[in-house]
């Protein structure tokens, strides 16, 4: 579903009766018009700004606490990824910031390095996967995102938003909890049940009562700014010592950190793989979020482009103390919804975020852990689409294994080999459905102008014109397929003809040509004849050097023409009087 951009420009109307000095009035009528258009823009932008704004405090406070950090390392990421993804985005109202995503992965891939190594590990692996994004944009990358499944990543994103809710379970309960993996480790804290620090749970459950019911009110958008400060308040003027504070979880500095390199003396081929994934991760949702924004000037975004747009975000982010950003959904579905009118929106909002952790540190080191917890709680569980999940489930068997499949690999194998398996599993899923897909048929033509579909012969027949045309993708599968649907050609079959229509195939690859090579060499034997009709350029061409090295030595080919089955009506008519001739003629090529 595409989010349109709201249009509020009310432009001044020239009038309909000009005096003399016309071309005059015209320029300043267009001028006004120009003027009042900018400071729209401008001022609808600023509206968006803040309201994403207020929106990616609570968003990355949450997100830094789930990557296992201090969650003022998540609001300096928001203030780069909105800073840069404003500046250098194609998709120009797509927002640039902190995913659930990427932060949950970066918590997995640095729990292996000591507490005292995690923070440079982390900005390490968000470098990297930095530096792999703008690789992959400038390889001109993007569209290869187009082959990861609907049906994988919906998968993926499920098991992503249980592992978040579940992995912020032991903070809103203030219960440590033990295990291999996080299903295990909500087992052992149910265990424990009886531990609970209610000055911790009662707080973060009244997080998710005011999620609720606030955005029904005027609060709107602004409702989780106050759902976070309310209990947060609360805590403090009742003096509770025994809650988690952010002040706790680490040190606010006094303005933005300074420009640092990450130890390089942490690398290991984990991650490598694991920025790998994390790119992965990140530029598939990002793809998600700028297919559905159109631009407000009706110019194409650009997939490759916004793959340079976020690694410049990450890299920026690692080396001045943030977590990994990516194209999130919210906040650009935020953005749309507020007036966003321009780039300008995104930038305002990182400037106001920055503002705030400037001028306010102290009281966002005040905020409750709990309560940042019980954000990103009610936040994954509205990710928990069940319609849409229901969707992919009817769209058939393949669909199913690539949600089911990816769904259980992300719950309790780690992220990074989720996010593989995905891939591997959306190319695998993609060859056996289009394999299936493949389909020939026969064609008879009728008054010499028209084709009508017949039933398939069991053997091809001695003296008859065989019009074929085949359906589905003809890759490597897809022409085995192919070849185990040809007619038999019996011993005594004599100068049989067939035409093999290829109108709109592109891919004549190394088996699609021993495919039509094998089953020609029996035409031939038979003494018959091999067309091949309404070929493009490409493939034609494709053709013509198979037949130039002996391999199709003998096939006519035919180009397609402006008037589709031409080509095809002129191989049945040059087969008919072939046919009439009684004699086999020279080896030739039609164009």
């Amino acid at each position: 579903m595409n989010i349109k951009p709201v249009n509020r420009e009310k432009p001044i109307e020239p009038p309909e009766d000009l005096l003399p000095g016309e071309a005059t009035l015209k320029r300043t009528v267009e001028e006004s018009r120009q003027k009042q258009t900018k400071v729209s823009t401008l001022k609808d932008d600023a509206n968006a700004g803040l309201t994403v704004a207020m929106n990616e405090i609570p968003d990355g406070m949450a997100c830094g606490l789930l990557a296992g950090v201090s969650p003022i390392m998540g609001l300096f990421a928001a203030v780069y990824g909105c800073l840069v993804g404003g500046i250098f985005n194609s998709s120009k109202l797509m927002i640039i910031s902190t995913t659930s995503a990427a932060a949950f992965l970066l918590y997995q891939l640095t729990q292996a390095y000591p507490e005292a190594q995690r923070v440079d590990a982390l900005l390490l692996l968000v470098i990297l996967s930095g530096a792999l994004m703008i690789l992959m944009g400038l390889l001109k990358l993007g569209n290869l995102v187009r082959f990861v499944s609907h049906s994988v990543m919906t998968g993926f994103l499920a098991g992503i938003s249980i592992l978040t809710i579940l992995s912020q379970l032991p903070t809103l309960f203030a219960i440590p909890a033990e295990g291999a993996n996080k299903v295990l480790q909500t087992i052992n804290l149910f265990q424990k049940i009886h531990l609970t620090n209610w000055h911790a749970l009662i707080p973060g459950l009244a997080t998710i009562f005011f999620m609720l019911v606030l955005p029904r009110t005027p609060l709107g958008n602004k409702s989780a700014i106050v759902s976070i400060a309310l209990p947060s308040l609360f805590i403090f003027f009742m003096k509770w010592a025994d809650v988690e504070v952010v002040h706790d979880v680490g040190e606010i500095p006094n303005g933005l950190p300074p420009f640092r390199l990450p130890d390089f003396s942490l690398l290991q081929p984990a991650l490598f793989s694991g920025a790998l994934s994390l790119a992965l991760i990140s530029l598939i949702q990002a793809a998600g979020v700028s297919q559905s924004v159109p631009n407000p000037d009706g110019s194409r975004s650009n997939t490759s482009k916004d793959f340079i747009s976020q690694g410049i975000a990450n890299v920026t982010s690692g080396l001045f103390g943030g977590i990994g950003v990516g194209g999130s959904l919210g906040s650009t579905s935020l953005n749309i919804v507020s007036g966003a009118r321009s780039r300008w929106a995104g930038i305002f909002s990182g400037l106001l975020v920055l503002a705030l952790v400037l001028l306010l540190p102290a009281l966002i080191g005040n905020v409750a852990m709990p309560v940042l917890a019980a954000i990103m709680i009610y936040a994954m569980a509205n990710s928990l689409k069940l319609e849409e999940n229901m969707q992919v489930w009817h769209a058939g068997w393949a669909s199913r294994i690539g949600l089911i499949s990816t769904f259980l690999v992300t719950l309790f194998m780690p992220v990074q080999y989720a996010v593989l398996i995905g891939v591997l599993l959306s190319f695998t899923l993609y060859f056996l459905t289009s394999s299936r897909l493949v389909k020939l048929h026969r064609r008879e033509l009728v008054n010499e102008s028209w084709f009508k579909e017949i039933a398939m012969p069991a053997e091809i027949e001695s003296e008859a014109i065989h019009i074929f045309a085949v359906d589905g993708d003809l890759h490597f599968a897809g022409a085995r397929i192919l070849e185990n649907q040809w007619p038999l050609i019996a011993p005594q079959t004599r100068r049989p003809v067939i035409i093999l229509e290829m109108r709109g195939r592109n891919n004549i690859g190394a088996t699609l040509t021993e495919v039509i090579e094998n089953f020609y060499e029996k035409i031939k034997k038979a003494g018959g004849r091999f067309y091949i009709t309404e070929l493009g350029e490409n493939s034609f061409a494709a053709f013509q050097a198979q037949a130039t090295l002996e391999v199709l030595e003998g096939i006519e080919l035919l180009k397609k023409e402006e008037i589709i089955g031409k080509s095809t009506i002129q191989a049945v008519q040059d087969a008919q009087d072939w046919l009439k001739g009684g004699e086999i003629a020279n080896t030739k090529v039609l164009s």
